[in-house]
């Protein structure tokens, strides 16, 4: 697939109509890139082939890309539409985006050291703020930072209180 300018929106990733993908997340990742270099936040949204075309979204934005499964396997953008209905965040507020924001997983990996160093997450947040260069470079907020501690303790607790106070231990 070849990435090159996009004349009507100077977007370096162009969506084309017919363009193919290995999966869904493939297409989902493209278009979220997409996304990116104009400015606006994607999010999925699985319909029903019976859902009348043109249903509103929560803004009244009718932009949209439709991505089907072909009898090959490979999904095909089958519909497009770029035109939105709000001004477009500028650059240097992308990051902020919803769909812009993700732990990697080696980020991952860090804020969980720190949190059973017994590091504070305000300050491995901004330990970790540091280290790449300040909050924009960082790709989450300090929110994702405390959601992901809340997933993890939600998570541990799912095996029950006796065994993640074993697994404490065991650490």
């Amino acid at each position: 697939m070849e990435i090159s300018s996009d004349s009507e929106s100077g977007c370096n990733v162009p969506i084309k109509l017919g363009m193919e993908f290995d999966s869904d997340e493939h297409a989902y990742d493209y278009y979220n890139e997409y996304a990116a270099a104009i400015g606006f936040s994607v999010r999925k949204e699985y319909a029903n082939k019976n859902r009348v075309h043109g249903k509103e979204t929560r803004t009244g934005c009718l932009a949209h890309v439709i991505v089907s499964r072909q009898s090959n396997g490979r999904f095909r953008i089958t519909s497009f539409e770029e035109k939105h209905n709000y001004p477009l965040v500028p650059p240097s507020l992308v990051h902020l985006l919803p769909s812009q924001r993700k732990i990697k997983m080696a980020q991952a990996y860090e804020i969980d050291l720190l949190d059973d160093s017994g590091i504070r997450p305000k300050a491995s947040f901004d330990y970790a703020a540091r280290q790449a260069g300040g909050q924009p470079f960082l790709g989450y907020t300090k929110r994702d930072h405390k959601n992901y501690l809340r997933d993890k303790r939600t998570d541990s607790l799912k095996h029950g209180v006796a065994r993640s106070l074993v697994n404490y231990f065991e650490k």
